[in-house]
């Protein structure tokens, strides 16, 4: 019996359940065995096998020393204008907040204009730091994106603040994002942070299995709000997504950053190791951001 149960310990985690206890969350090994106390030659066993791990004994300052080796190794195999650009680009990898103080700003002022109303505004200016393009590059919109020597995928998405009620046309927008918009205003930033259908160690409508759910306290556009981190993983994917919320007038201010990579490729420790590194640069971005002149439609 006690060969048959070091066994069932040294097993990993079956499924969905198998990075559990690297955040500290019971997972079934065995519905039918349990085990408690010290493993020794007087353990007794009934029920069901958990185990749980402590993420704190992650050091986190040494994953994110690691980073920074590693994101100095990528830019040094970039080609850059000139010998000043090159030692901004090596100045960013050691500090990414400087990415934000090397970046430029970017203003959008939507003034009378199809575009407002789609946000439910008759006007509005908004305006974020994009963070230096050494780091981020820019896609689409007001998405960034940085991938790492090891293939790890960080998504900055800086999203438009939304005024739900002065959204007179609802066929400027698709109906479904229009409902997640209203249901943040109906539910209040911290309860949808907190809230939400999607529970710690249930799967979601699309199959990805959460870990563990964080809820603090930020800024967001300037406005007091809260981040709401989700760990997850999916068949392709584990990720880590924080996502930021806060309302003010009326008006929900939303952004998020998500942190993947393939299963095959990284851990949970290499997406927390990323995000420790670029955490404060994102927290900036978003904080530092602002929503004025604006017109309600």
């Amino acid at each position: 019996m006690k060969k048959v149960l070091l066994i069932l310990l040294c097993l990993p985690m079956i499924g969905f359940g198998q990075y559990s206890n690297f955040y500290n969350v019971n997972a079934n090994i065995n519905k039918n065995v349990n085990v408690s106390g010290t493993v020794n030659k007087n353990v007794n066993v009934s029920g069901r096998v958990t185990t749980t791990q402590n993420i704190n004994t992650i050091d986190y300052g040494q994953l994110a020393l690691a980073n920074a080796e590693k994101e100095k190794n990528r830019l040094a195999n970039m080609k850059y204008a000139d010998e000043k650009q090159r030692l901004i680009a090596m100045e960013i990898a050691s500090n990414t907040v400087k990415a934000y103080d090397y970046g430029f700003p970017n203003t959008w002022s939507a003034k009378q204009s199809k575009v407002a109303k789609k946000w439910g505004f008759s006007k509005f200016v908004f305006k974020h730091q994009i963070p230096h393009k050494s780091l981020f590059t820019k896609l689409q919109g007001y998405n960034y994106q940085n991938i790492s020597e090891n293939n790890i995928v960080t998504e900055l998405e800086i999203t438009a603040p939304f005024y739900p009620q002065g959204l007179k046309n609802k066929k400027l927008i698709d109906q479904k994002v229009f409902l997640f918009w209203k249901e943040i205003i109906d539910m209040g930033a911290e309860n949808w942070a907190k809230g939400g259908d999607w529970q710690v160690g249930t799967k979601s409508e699309e199959g990805s299995y959460l870990h563990k759910k964080d809820v603090n306290k930020t800024k967001v556009y300037g406005v007091n709000g809260f981040s709401s981190t989700l760990i997850y993983e999916n068949d392709y994917e584990y990720v880590i997504k924080d996502n930021f919320f806060a309302i003010y007038d009326g008006i929900v201010f939303r952004a998020g950053v998500r942190y993947k990579g393939d299963k095959d490729e990284v851990t949970f420790e290499d997406l927390e190791g990323r995000r420790h590194y670029l955490k404060r640069l994102c927290n900036q971005i978003i904080s530092t951001g602002s929503f004025y002149d604006y017109k309600k439609y």
